[in-house]
């Protein structure tokens, strides 16, 4: 059994291939406290309820806080979520890095992820 698979059977959501923009806004990150407040424009590779895989062309440091808007155009729904960066990667293209974001509630501001989990449960799963 190759990494992969272990990966696949830890999640505890099925994933979607979903290419689509979207914006980020940095709220926290701690190795690098010039981000804080930026702004950075992005694009989904794939999404489930928990979480995302996005490409930047700018690095984030793992464990940084993200707020993100994804718009889910075939449904004509944005999303206001907050994830965790849980890995970073550079991809073959130089200066282009693909994020894995584990999305959670936030207690300073509400968040559309119970909203989330529903909309892709019911246009997606079932």
């Amino acid at each position: 059994m190759n990494a992969l698979n272990n990966i696949e059977e830890r999640r505890s959501d099925p994933r979607f291939e979903y290419k689509d923009q979207l914006s980020l806004k940095i709220v926290f990150s701690s190795e690098n406290p010039s981000l804080l407040g930026k702004n950075i424009d992005g694009s989904t590779l794939d999404i489930s309820a928990s979480g995302l895989r996005i490409e930047l062309n700018h690095p984030i440091k793992i464990d940084s806080v993200l707020d993100v808007w994804v718009s889910l155009k075939n449904l004509n729904k944005k999303f206001f979520l907050t994830g965790n960066v849980r890995w970073v990667n550079e991809t073959a293209k130089p200066g282009i890095y693909q994020i894995g974001l584990v999305l959670r509630e936030r207690t300073d501001t509400v968040t559309d992820l119970s909203s989330w989990k529903a909309t892709l449960k019911k246009h997606l799963i079932e």
